[in-house]
């Protein structure tokens, strides 16, 4: 039985050693090209919150559908953090960003630091030129991501 179990291993063995050439090239190419950098302006951006969620450890994924969020005029974009919804509008700018927060109904939104409530309100986060609306009632996944977020966008390297 050992015998059969040993033989079935080295038959499957030689099998995977035999793939085709396109194959494994290929595969080397996905591996070996790196994904290109967001640029560090000072700004955020959507390839820099992805990132920044993404070392915390918050597995975003992409949404292809857009965000809306009344009566804001940017155009938002949604990214997935396990089962809730992060919803991403950028401005020029956090003087624009600070005009456009003011036409928010506040008593709509949690501000960050404020614990859940018995209503499903969600949670108004904002950093520079970011607007970030978080669809979620649990605690640790809103401290996380705000955590994220407030410290702020990636900074350009100083020049000496």
């Amino acid at each position: 039985m050992l015998l059969v179990a040993c033989e079935r291993g080295a038959k499957q063995e030689a099998i995977d050693t035999r793939l085709p050439a396109d194959t494994a090239r290929s595969e080397s190419l996905a591996v070996s090209q790196p994904k290109p950098p967001c640029p560090a302006t000072g700004n955020w951006a959507e390839c820099s919150v992805f990132e920044r969620l993404d070392r915390a450890g918050l597995a975003p994924r992409r949404d292809s559908s857009g965000a809306t969020e009344l009566p804001l005029t940017a155009k938002g974009s949604l990214i997935r953090v396990g089962n809730s919804e992060l919803e991403l509008y950028f401005y020029p700018d956090a003087a624009a960003r600070e005009r456009e927060e003011n036409t928010l109904d506040r008593t709509t939104y949690l501000e960050y630091p404020a614990p859940v409530t018995l209503q499903p309100l969600p949670t108004l986060i904002r950093s520079a030129n970011l607007i970030a609306v978080l669809h979620s009632r649990n605690e640790h996944q809103r401290e996380r991501v705000a955590d994220a977020i407030t410290a702020g966008p990636p900074q350009p390297p100083s020049r000496p």
